[in-house]
């Protein structure tokens, strides 16, 4: 009898964070400024655009837990990620977006805030560098909330 042996994969995990609350609108980035690992790895972050720059030569999975606070309990949010270019990185090409969509007349005034996670996951060979994670819808003066982070795993291709 056969089994197949999983490989082990030499990986790093990586944190990225918000230091303080962001407020924001429909088409922001989100601003991260703080990285934090438990390794080397080949991740950046420039806190003035909001972009992320991966190293093209590892693999990706990146999970956005995203915590808002939104400035109308009757509103709807959506993010996703966003190329260099600033076109909004598909499913078929790794980028999976998070929305929240306010249903119903009762307004819930107790729960102003909702998480959910955006994913990204290309396949090795098409990793887009530098990525961003782009507030597609959102009502004015919003806060983007230091609960906010990027979970990354890095391996090598």
């Amino acid at each position: 009898m056969t089994y197949f042996k999983n490989p082990q994969v030499d990986a790093t995990m990586i944190e990225v964070t918000l230091s303080s609350a962001q407020t924001a609108s429909q088409g922001d980035f989100v601003l991260f400024d703080t990285i934090r690992a438990t390794g080397s790895h080949g991740v950046s972050v420039n806190s003035s655009t909001g972009e992320l720059s991966l190293d093209t030569l590892k693999k990706y999975y990146i999970q956005a837990s995203i915590h808002v606070d939104r400035s109308s309990t009757t509103s709807s949010w959506r993010f996703a990620w966003v190329d260099s270019s600033g076109n909004e990185i598909s499913a078929a090409d790794g980028g999976y977006d998070a929305e929240w969509t306010y249903h119903g007349a009762t307004t819930t005034t107790n729960v102003p805030t909702a998480t959910f996670t955006a994913v990204y996951q290309p396949n090795p060979d098409q990793v887009a560098s530098p990525i961003r994670l782009k507030a597609t819808l959102l009502n004015a003066a919003s806060s983007i909330l230091t609960n906010t982070r990027l979970f990354i795993v890095e391996a090598k291709a």
